[in-house]
């Protein structure tokens, strides 16, 4: 299994430097190149947070990087957990598309009833516990700032070992903290995930969201609450699994057949539709959103970018690249 971190991810130890004042040359250096990537490798990872650690001895470094966190550093998952409608269907989500920030998909996600566990096998120990701890502390600030009323932390289990003063952790998750795990991870009240209380949007999400609202209404209108859910579960819908009809059914509370014969009622062909939104949303975010090439098409329900790059290419002759220079000249 080989896991890479979003290139993007990286800037988010570049914050943590410029919140505090620190000044290595050796570091911004390294760093100015992860940017430039599209993906950075685990063990580079390690390494640059190996060096931050080294700058700031016996401070809760990775919990300090961790809570810097912005949806700019998350890409597609980011968006992707923005658009959960509570915890619950976050955690959901971050299971399915964990890809597209590690490049894999290795997270166990087990409920029961009275509590949710998010937990990722590891062996390395120490030597993986500032990535840990980084990705931990970024994921529940990213999750407390969307869900504020239903992201109660139970417990936390990190690995490597127990540091000389855990107050810090203990303060930073507002639960329990434990060490020298094999399998670091999140536990969540059962009872509060599914609350439906949501923090502010950051600016770029809202930007983007209302892409997808324009270019819903441009393919089909919305007139009626008919078309307003239609809207609302296929924009979501889309990039989480492609919107098959079957699925966007059901997030309609409807049958296969009874919402293929609403949309006729509409004179609206769901596939026509499907395709006309995501040639919308595509058009819209090359020209008017600051989303990377390579993000763009796993948030249209794309497997990668070669399908992407094809599909646009049918519908206006031209790369996705190519369309986004026309557009910003």
């Amino acid at each position: 299994m080989v896991i890479r971190i979003s290139g993007s991810f990286s800037q988010i130890l570049r914050l943590w430097m410029v919140r505090r004042g620190i000044v290595c040359e050796s570091l911004e250096t390294r760093l100015a190149l992860a940017s430039q990537q599209e993906t950075v490798s685990a063990e580079d990872w390690r390494r640059l947070l190996k060096e931050a650690e080294e700058l700031c001895p016996g401070e809760p470094v990775g919990l300090q990087i961790g809570s810097e966190v912005q949806v700019t550093h998350a890409g597609v998952l980011g968006y992707l957990l923005l658009n959960s409608d509570n915890l619950a269907d976050a955690l959901e989500t971050y299971l399915l598309c964990e890809r597209h920030f590690y490049g894999v998909n290795f997270a166990e996600l087990t409920r029961d009833d009275s509590v949710w566990t998010l937990a990722w096998p590891d062996q390395l120990g120490n030597d993986n516990a500032a990535f840990v701890q980084v990705g931990l502390a970024a994921l529940i600030t990213f999750l407390r700032q969307r869900y504020p009323g239903g992201c109660d932390l139970l417990s936390v289990s990190l690995t490597g070992d127990k540091p000389g003063d855990i107050v810090p952790f203990n303060r930073f998750f507002a639960c329990p903290v434990k060490f020298n795990s094999d399998y670091p991870g999140l536990t969540f009240d059962a009872a509060t995930i599914h609350r439906s209380s949501l923090g502010a949007l950051p600016e770029n999400f809202r930007a983007m969201r209302q892409q997808q609202q324009i270019a819903f209404s441009t393919v089909a209108g919305t007139d009626d609450p008919f078309l307003k859910c239609l809207q609302a579960v296929l924009l979501k819908s889309i990039p989480e699994s492609g919107a098959t009809l079957p699925k966007v059914a059901r997030g309609m509370h409807l049958s296969t057949r009874t919402l293929q014969r609403r949309l006729v009622e509409y004179n609206l062909s769901y596939q026509a539709l499907r395709d006309a939104v995501r040639e919308q949303l595509a058009r819209r975010y090359l020209s008017r959103t600051s989303l990377m090439l390579s993000e763009i098409p796993f948030l249209l329900g794309y497997s990668d970018q070669s399908a992407f790059n094809r599909a646009f290419r049918s519908w206006t002759g031209m790369t996705p690249g190519r369309f986004r220079q026309r557009e910003r000249r």
